[in-house]
């Protein structure tokens, strides 16, 4: 299914509030591996006010590790 998937094609014209379900369904259907659908999800909600989201992600990620101050 990944051969077909246009998300990464067409996600580069869309706005992240739009991206965002996109990754979502992808995550849902495991399409692609968890970990890269993590971090671009992380890239998407960084730089916005989507606090906690971006930590819970974060914490999935790195268990372990400290959150940096940048989220």
């Amino acid at each position: 299914m990944a051969q077909w998937d246009l998300t990464s094609k067409i996600g580069a014209f869309l706005d992240r509030h739009l991206v965002f379900p996109l990754l979502e369904f992808l995550h849902v259907k495991q399409v692609y591996d968890e970990r890269e659908l993590l971090l671009g999800k992380l890239e998407i909600v960084k730089n916005t006010r989507m606090i906690d989201y971006a930590i819970d992600i974060y914490k999935q990620l790195y268990p372990s590790a400290p959150i940096p101050e940048g989220i």
